[in-house]
């Protein structure tokens, strides 16, 4: 069988349960083409919520070369997973968690910067984020995201130096995506001079 043409009719993101349904074979089945596929280079394992697999299969090679973008981090390590038709790689060095959380809030994508409160869950180096942050100008981006994530879930605390730097630094936009609408959280906007563009609703599905 040609693998690859396979990977091509199936291409997207699948459970074995989806994969099934949308060729017409049987689950069974489904298991083998995933197994003969991924050994073609055609399929990626990844983890969803309740550590649910998910099979992403391309008609192109996923295997690596080079290290994960910043999309491929918030993957791994939110239960909002973000699909594009392309995979990011990074050439010459391995992108770090700080600079993938730095990265997705500068996307002005509500996608990307909400599953992006999920790395907030990580051990951070606050120092590594301070200066990423500063160099973007995105420091208060940086600190109501944090004030956020720590309302709605179980995260490290930041260093204290680190936040009053943070909150001392200039309000250059007051909104962190552009496309504002009213959110739950009038008291982290006033606390930092930014709009917040998500209601608790769509925040508690992260878990």
């Amino acid at each position: 069988m040609d693998w690859r043409k396979t990977a091509k009719e199936a291409e997207g993101l699948h459970t074995v349960k989806s994969l099934a349904k949308s060729m017409g074979i049987k689950k069974s089945t489904a298991v083998l083409y995933i197994h003969e596929m991924r050994k073609g280079g055609y399929v990626r394992t990844m983890r969803g919520r309740k550590g649910k697999r998910l099979y992403d299969i391309s008609p192109l090679s996923l295997r690596k070369v080079g290290s994960d973008g910043f999309i491929e981090i918030l993957n791994r390590n939110s239960s909002l997973k973000i699909q594009r038709p392309f995979k990011q790689r990074v050439y010459g060095k391995k992108l770090t968690i700080e600079e993938a959380l730095v990265r997705a809030l500068k996307s002005d994508e509500p996608r990307i910067v909400l599953a992006s409160l999920g790395l907030f869950k990580k051990p951070l180096d606050w120092k590594r984020i301070y200066r990423l942050a500063k160099k973007e100008g995105l420091e208060r981006e940086i600190g109501s995201m944090y004030e956020l994530s720590r309302r709605c879930f179980k995260v490290r605390r930041m260093d204290g130096r680190i936040r009053r730097k943070l909150r001392d630094s200039p309000i250059r936009k007051g909104f962190i995506i552009r496309r504002v609408r009213r959110s739950d959280f009038g008291d982290i906007e006033e606390m930092w001079g930014m709009r917040i563009p998500f209601r608790k609703s769509e925040i508690e599905e992260l878990g």
